[in-house]
């Protein structure tokens, strides 16, 4: 049995934050209902690339979750929307701040309703600040919070550490408003600011940036230093070379034949040339014939391999991380790992696909859910 078997989270929020949040609830046993508007829902069910007409991303993030349509700007609609809370544990929404306000899905509305409920705001800013209500993707974020800034030559990134970041942040959030309510018996409200969510991700460039050190000795993690760098095999191949601790370092200069390096780890004058010297080594052999060399060297040194890559590698094989369906599905498993847990690889749900059988679950009649389809508050799946 699952830690979070007994849980129903209403997710209403869209895109990718939100959903790799609810997803990695999900695969510890949550039921994760997905709150969706009448005009199409999800914008992630249309984004490309497409399989058999829905988004290849959507699918893959909305595994084994449910689908109701409810018009939330229509009163009746969120007479449904608190129903549903009345037998709920969380709600996520990622909205702009004041906006569930209006739509009667704030947390002081629903709190009401639902005095244990556990709710969480995902938003770029956070709710409150001068930059609440400006707009914003992963990039924006991680230009105004440092992370961006601290690369030497800042481009766009190949992926997103913001709006992740912000899933794991809101994960941990909810599940310790969670183990509070056993204690106190009430829920609480969870303000997670996708941008503040990823600035830990840079903390040891802040720290470097506000303490710059006072002797010689020196190494850096944004490319500055020779020991933690990315390099060029001589036939073009990315190659990553993280050797921090000095047996690392002094086990790559010997592997490379070039035991003069050891001595300068760390000497903040020697950076520059060292870099260009181990840059020019590295160009003398193929990526592969390295990897055959220190692979084995006990030198944090990999090749660097893309996305498409995964697939073909030992470790990701060997754990189960990642795979393709019969139909093209990408699909990646949660890195949360609990003895005795099993991946359940099932389908992400049509639009709509979960509402006639989820209000029944919760008291409406047939002719009732009827009428509210006939109205146009709520939508099911043909």
């Amino acid at each position: 049995m699952k830690p979070l078997h007994a849980t129903r989270i209403l997710d209403l929020t869209r895109l990718l934050p939100g959903a790799v949040c609810t997803m990695l609830l999900r695969d510890l046993g949550a039921e994760i209902i997905k709150i969706e508007d009448p005009n199409g829902g999800d914008y992630a069910r249309s984004m490309p690339p497409l399989i058999d007409g829905l988004g290849a991303f959507f699918r893959a993030s909305n595994l084994g979750k449910k689908s109701v349509v409810i018009d939330l700007k229509a009163e009746a609609g969120q007479a449904v929307l608190h129903r549903l809370v009345e037998t709920a544990d969380v709600l996520m929404e990622g909205f702009r701040p004041g906006v569930t306000a209006r739509l009667g899905a704030d947390f002081e509305t629903l709190s009401a309703v639902n005095p244990r409920l556990v709710y969480c705001s995902l938003s770029g800013w956070g709710q409150s600040g001068p930059y609440a209500q400006v707009s914003g993707h992963d990039l924006n974020y991680i230009a105004r919070n440092g992370v961006l800034g601290a690369e030497q030559s800042p481009r766009t990134p190949g992926a997103q550490a913001a709006d992740v970041g912000g899933s794991y942040v809101a994960a941990t959030g909810i599940l310790a408003a969670l183990l509070q309510r056993l204690q106190t018996g009430v829920g609480a409200y969870n303000d997670v600011a996708l941008s503040e969510a990823a600035m830990p991700m840079a903390l040891a460039a802040w720290v470097e940036a506000m303490t710059p050190a006072a002797d010689e000795s020196f190494i850096s993690l944004r490319g500055e230093s020779a020991c933690y760098n990315v390099y060029q095999s001589a036939d073009g191949q990315p190659l990553a070379l993280g050797a921090i601790e000095p047996k690392f370092w002094a086990n790559f200069c010997r592997a490379v034949e070039m035991p003069e390096w050891i001595a300068q780890h760390t000497s903040r004058h020697h950076q520059p040339d060292l870099i260009a010297a181990v840059a020019a080594r590295f160009k003398t052999k193929p990526a592969a014939e390295w990897a055959a060399l220190l692979d084995d060297a006990d030198c944090c040194f990999s090749r660097v391999i893309s996305p498409a890559q995964l697939l073909n590698d030992r470790q990701m094989q060997a754990r189960g991380l990642v795979g393709i369906t019969e139909d093209g599905l990408p699909w990646m498993r949660s890195p949360i790992r609990l003895s005795g847990d099993a991946f359940n690889l099932e389908a992400a749900p049509a639009y709509g696909e979960h509402t006639r059988e989820t209000l029944g679950e919760i008291g409406y009649a047939a002719d009732e859910i009827d009428g509210l389809i006939d109205a146009g508050v709520i939508r099911q799946a043909p």
